[in-house]
This record gives C-alpha cells, sequence and structure tokens, in this order.
C-alpha cells in the first residue's frame, strides 16, 4: 500500500517539519485503521454509526448542531422526538436535519447531482497525489478548492472515494478532518496543512476506538448468549444483530432460515437477558439493535396512543378529548328533587318604593319648569 510517493522528496514539495509529523502520524493511523475494518464482520453497522458521526461534525462545522441519534431516527424512517418548547426551537432542529441529512448524503449516497459536482474536486485531488502522495496531495487540494471559492461539500464527498482509488484505504470510510475549518483554524498553507493532517488522525483514532468499543460489546454480548445446545442459532442471532443498525424480526428469521415465531423468541430472550434493546417503542413492527444503540432508543418518538376510554380513530370536533373529571360528591341535603320544590315569593316592595320616589321627583321637577 503506497502511501507517499517519490514525488514529495522534491524541493518545491517539501513540506515543512510539522507537516511531516502530523503526516507520519497519519499515515500510521490510516493503515492501521484499514487493516482492523478490512473484511471486518460488524462492518455494515460500524458505517452507518460512522457516516453519521461525519455528518454530524460537517453540520456543526457549518453551523448546524444536532444529535446523532436524531438523525439516524429519520434515516431509519422513525419519528423523532420533537425537540424544542417553542416554534422558532423547532424549526433550529429541523434546519440542523436538513443540513445533516445533505452532509450523510455527500459522505455516503451521492445523487446524480452531487455525483457531478464531486468531479472537479476528485480530479484536482488525483493531480496533488501524483506529486506529494495521497495523504499530503489531499490537504493541499483542500486548501486550493476552498481558496478558489468552492464549497466544502463536494470535497469531502471526493474525498471518500479518493482514499478508495489511491489505494491508502480499502472501505468508503468518511475521513474528511470537518474540525479543520473551525472558527478559529489558521488558514496559511504552512499551518493549515499539519492541522487537516492533524485532525484526519485524531478523526481516524477516535474512530478506531469506537470500533474496538463496539467489538467489546458484541464479544459480550456472545459470551452471555453461549452455552446453549449445538443446534441453536442465538449466537448467529447475535451476529446478524450487531452487524446492522436495526433489524426486525422478519428479517432476522430470513437471515437465519427459521420461523418468525422463532426470531421472536430468540429476541424476547435477549432482550431479558438485556443483551440487545427495542428502538420503536412499539408491539408490532418493532425493530431491535445492540445494546449500544440505546440513545436511538430515546431520540425515537413512541407512538401516540389513545387516551383511557376513549374508542379508535379521529375524536369528533364536538368531543371533548381531555379526561373528565369525576364530579363532586352531594350531600344529602342536596340530594332532594329540585322540582318539587315550590318557589318562594318576590318581595316587590323596595322596587315600588324606588318608583315612587322617581315620580315624586319628577313632578317637583315640572314645577320647576312651569
Amino acid at each position: 500500500m503506497s502511501i507517499v510517493s517519490p514525488g514529495i522528496i522534491r524541493r518545491d514539495n517539501r513540506p515543512g517539519h510539522g507537516s511531516l509529523l502530523a503526516l507520519t502520524r497519519a499515515a500510521l493511523i490510516f493503515g492501521r485503521l484499514d487493516q482492523r475494518l478490512h473484511t471486518h464482520p460488524l462492518l455494515p453497522a460500524i458505517l452507518f454509526r460512522e457516516r453519521l458521526e461525519a455528518a454530524r461534525a460537517c453540520a456543526a462545522v457549518d453551523g448546524f448542531l444536532i444529535d446523532p441519534w436524531h438523525l439516524a431516527a429519520e434515516l431509519e424512517g422513525l419519528k423523532p422526538r420533537v425537540v424544542g418548547e417553542s416554534a422558532y426551537e423547532r424549526g433550529d432542529v429541523i434546519d440542523a436535519a436538513r443540513a445533516a441529512f445533505e452532509q450523510y448524503l455527500w459522505l455516503a449516497r451521492p445523487d446524480g447531482r452531487q455525483k457531478d459536482a464531486m468531479v472537479p474536486p476528485e480530479a484536482l485531488l488525483q493531480a496533488e497525489a501524483r506529486q506529494a502522495g495521497p495523504l499530503l496531495g489531499a490537504a493541499r487540494a483542500f486548501h486550493h478548492w476552498i481558496e478558489t471559492g468552492h464549497d466544502r461539500s463536494s470535497m469531502r464527498g471526493a474525498l471518500v472515494s479518493f482514499w478508495q482509488e489511491s489505494h491508502l484505504l480499502r472501505t468508503p470510510l468518511p475521513l474528511v478532518a470537518a474540525r479543520a475549518f473551525a472558527s478559529d483554524a489558521p488558514w496559511s498553507p504552512s499551518e493549515w496543512i499539519p492541522l487537516f493532517l492533524s485532525r484526519l488522525a485524531e478523526d481516524a483514532q477516535a474512530m478506531e476506538q469506537r470500533v474496538i468499543a463496539l467489538e467489546h460489546g458484541w464479544r459480550m454480548a456472545r459470551a452471555k448468549a453461549s452455552g446453549q445446545r449445538s443446534t441453536s442459532r442465538a449466537t448467529a442471532a447475535l451476529d446478524f444483530i450487531a452487524a446492522f443498525p436495526v433489524l426486525s424480526a422478519s428479517r432476522l428469521a430470513g437471515m437465519l432460515g427459521i420461523s418468525l415465531k422463532a426470531a421472536y423468541l430468540h429476541l424476547e430472550r435477549f432482550l431479558a437477558e438485556d443483551l440487545i434493546v427495542e428502538v420503536t417503542h412499539r408491539s408490532a413492527r418493532r425493530l431491535f439493535a445492540l445494546k449500544g444503540m440505546a440513545p436511538l432508543r430515546e431520540a425515537v418518538r413512541p407512538p401516540r396512543r389513545p387516551l383511557p376510554g376513549r374508542s379508535r380513530g379521529r375524536p369528533r370536533r364536538d368531543e371533548d378529548i381531555l379526561p373528565q373529571l369525576p364530579p363532586e360528591p352531594m350531600g344529602p341535603s342536596a340530594m332532594t328533587d329540585l322540582s318539587r320544590r315550590s318557589p318562594e315569593p318576590i318581595d316587590y316592595t323596595a322596587l315600588e318604593e324606588a318608583l315612587a320616589a322617581a315620580d315624586a321627583a319628577m313632578t317637583r321637577f315640572r314645577s320647576v319648569i312651569d
């Protein structure tokens, strides 16, 4: 695997001391991470999580803060919890989710428009890599791309495929050094290029630690599920659950070649042993994941359930959907039949006196006028 081409020793392309240290560190970590992830059994789940984290980091640098599990719920077709007290706060969350989703598409599933936009940065990356190698060439190409007034997203998407095309990585890992574009980052090439390489190395090292944590959880779950008879499919079921972000009982049954009832028996047992989590809060169309995906359950909004005492369907317009309070208890004196009580006579004495006084005042007024 060629990481640095011979062109880097030319005097006009010779990097500074800081670039050499950052370049060496990034090359070592890239090689170690590529070796760990090549043909990894949990690769689909790893890519899902790392693309979420990369999309979150890119959106954060661009000014949009979002919980990656909120984005995960959106990607899996689940309804996320409503975040924010006011309409403005909820609008900010929606804008951040849209920005993070756009970054996710650039990194994982670019559409036709995005693929066309990635052609020029890919050509620039290849040209710089021929003279300075893939890592240093990528740093110089990214700096030149931004310096000439282009956007970050297209270069980020181009980097994912460039790492594979340059034989630096064999897996499409979203290593784009998003934090190199923080607001306080220097921009002169002599300072920014070592910073970019350092951020690449830090992102790769953090990714490696997350992979190790996922592997540990997977092995612990397999150890707890062991001890079954030789024909048990429990271990294989856990392998499939760990390999995918979320998994339904029907898909698990199809992959294992067992009945839907048998798949549910495995899943219910894993839930009871606290090996997996159910992320949908539902009794039907349930989705399951390894315990490390527990934050996704917190980000998913539970389904709305009818109030006690209400029938199914939408309430009628004139129906009071608030719960009815029980009537206050009435004492024995209030239990008499009001319809049988005779009405009390009305006293008009005060009214007659007032009318007489008014008549007397009018008479005096007329006598004065006359």
